[in-house]
């Protein structure tokens, strides 16, 4: 799968770690110098420094023909731009970014981006839909649906906090796919210990969302 990510910080980082090594084609592209060199530090692949909303910037990346366009701008509009060229100029299969103003994810959505995604938005929607606000869950979904990516914030009370991924044993129907641990981003393995603050990437199918937000949380799952 050819994976363009354009623009983000430490966020970009994450997204990069959790896709590397897995046989896909990444395509990094930023427009900040040191932003870039801190990426080609860490995850060890190239960066394209570059306007990523500018056509010549994709063009010189060789963003054709992404499977999935990941934007990850400061700023809503850089954003809206940028995945607007991939679509339109660069065949993008499907699109997805960033917005900081929660009122510009259903514009952007009925604009024509596949996947519009904002903290604020999320947290609305979590507190609308669970009975504790304590456990945020962020959901993004691919391949029309058939898969979600659940972003959980552990907290110390959570049976998992302070185990290994052995001790844990994560049930079948769910994966971690990385964790975030500011300012790092870790590869889980067996002995990896999960800390209270990490979040953790979790990779399911929707209809095993609650059980695993149960699992987490160490509740019996709500039928």
């Amino acid at each position: 799968m050819k994976i363009v990510i354009a623009g983000g910080n430490e966020e970009a980082e994450f997204i990069i770690k959790m896709f590397s090594g897995k046989g896909d084609d990444l395509i990094v592209i930023n427009p900040s110098k040191e932003m870039a060199e801190i990426i080609l530090k860490r995850c060890k692949i190239p960066v394209y420094v570059g306007s990523p909303w500018r056509k010549f910037a994709l063009d010189e990346a060789n963003a054709y023909d992404a499977d999935a366009f990941i934007s990850l701008c400061q700023k809503d509009t850089d954003n809206y731009a940028t995945c607007q060229l991939a679509k339109k100029c660069f065949n993008a299969k499907k699109c997805v970014c960033l917005v900081n103003n929660p009122k510009n994810v259903d514009v952007y959505k009925k604009l024509g981006i596949d996947s519009v995604i904002s903290s604020s938005y999320l947290l609305g929607q979590s507190v609308k839909n669970e009975s504790s606000v304590e456990s945020i869950m962020e959901t993004l979904s691919l391949e029309n649906d058939k898969i979600v990516m659940i972003e959980a914030l552990v907290l110390s009370r959570f049976p998992i906090a302070n185990k290994s991924l052995k001790e844990i044993g994560f049930p079948p129907y769910a994966s971690i796919s990385c964790i975030y641990r500011t300012p790092e981003v870790i590869i889980p393995k067996g002995d990896t210990i999960i800390r209270p603050k990490d979040k953790l990437l979790i990779v399911c199918t929707p209809n095993d969302q609650k059980k695993v937000m149960a699992f987490i949380k160490g509740e019996k799952e709500v039928e």
